[in-house]
């Protein structure tokens, strides 16, 4: 979408909506979550048309909480210094929770 700054600033801030959706919890002091926007201004957004925007604004949330499930599902287990650092499936299974 083409969007303006503000536009795409106000997208990473409810991006972080997604993020408080499938990570619990989230915004601790040390763990440095940060959203970026980039926007390919390749499609106009209809200017003054709000909803237009809001639509961007939603699945902006959506799919950051999407991409975060499906990264967490993929993930695999793993050797660490800590010692072995178990995946979600290795732990819960295949199946949803």
């Amino acid at each position: 979408a083409d969007l303006t700054r503000a536009q795409a600033q106000k997208l990473a801030g409810t991006a972080h909506d997604g993020l408080a959706r499938a990570v619990r919890p989230v915004h601790l002091l040390t763990d440095g979550d940060t959203v970026f926007t980039l926007a390919t201004g390749q499609v106009p957004v209809a200017p003054g048309n709000p909803v237009a925007v809001n639509e961007i604004l939603a699945a902006g949330a959506d799919v950051l909480a999407r991409a975060i499930v499906k990264a967490v599902r993929a993930a695999r287990s793993t050797e660490g210094p800590g010692g072995r650092l178990l995946s979600y499936t290795e732990l819960y299974g295949g199946g949803t929770r």
